[in-house]
């Protein structure tokens, strides 16, 4: 009967602890299901909802890119946050495409992966926050940009904040159209020209960019820009380079930053 016992705790702790997943199955506004990877702090029973922070992936990855990088369980529980990993489809560049009517992620973002974000997990809506590598940085700042009312505050690590400075213009033509100065989509969607919008949520920003990156030009210019608008925006730049060894190194110094709102 112990033993019995001890494997029904076990299998209860491994339901609610660890690495977990849940998909939406829905292609309304993308081109396939959509794949959320998830970590709930190891905590007492007693706490019913946990801040929480959407982590959006780079360039060619996946859902699981951000738990190779990261001891996602370890910072969960350090930081008492669910970190939560959606799937931005190796290059949806996380837009309403212009020219792809079948990828429309910042609609499917909106209607469909918040939602399901606030029925499955345990969450505290009002304490949310959004950040992202590379691509992702990119992401988080501009989903933020269409549902700043969300979020407490949002970050970039390594961002793709001008999409004009980045090295992967392949990927950004299959959703925006061709790059060329009469293309202003590129433009449009590009971080570097919404610090406007930005600045009208009236919340707090971090933005981290290693001094070997090559988009540490881009973001030295977005970090002045908001400076000279007067955005709340948190600049930091450190040794490094656009690899996971940076990015393993700053999520703890985002996760702290955003531990700083909770409670406020």
């Amino acid at each position: 009967m112990k033993l019995f016992s001890l494997l029904i705790c076990v299998l209860l702790t491994n339901c609610i602890f660890g690495q977990q997943r849940f998909v939406i199955q829905t292609k309304n506004y993308i081109p396939e299901y959509d794949t959320v990877e998830y970590y709930i702090p190891k905590t007492s029973a007693e706490v019913k909802k946990f801040p929480a922070v959407i982590l959006l992936h780079g360039y060619g990855g996946n859902y699981s890119q951000w738990g190779k990088i990261c001891d996602l369980q370890q910072l969960s529980d350090n930081y008492k946050m669910v970190l939560i990993c959606p799937d931005g489809f190796k290059e949806s560049w996380y837009i309403d495409s212009p020219i792809r009517l079948r990828l429309k992620y910042a609609t499917f973002f909106k209607q469909e992966l918040l939602p399901e974000i606030f029925r499955k997990l345990p969450v505290d809506s009002s304490l949310m926050f959004i950040t992202g590598l590379s691509m992702g940085g990119h992401g988080a700042l501009y989903l933020f940009s269409l549902n700043s009312e969300v979020f407490r505050a949002a970050g970039s690590i390594s961002g793709v904040v001008d999409l004009r400075a980045s090295s992967v213009t392949k990927s950004i033509t299959k959703v925006l159209g061709v790059k060329s100065t009469q293309n202003d989509n590129w433009d449009k969607y590009s971080l570097i020209n919404r610090i406007d919008i930005l600045k009208q949520s009236g919340k707090p920003l971090i933005i981290n960019c290693g001094s070997q990156d090559f988009l540490i030009e881009a973001n030295r210019k977005f970090a002045k820009k908001c400076a000279e608008e007067k955005l709340d925006v948190c600049y930091m730049e450190s040794p490094g380079k656009h690899n996971k060894d940076y990015w393993r190194l700053l999520l703890p110094e985002q996760l702290r930053f955003f531990r700083k709102f909770v409670g406020k």
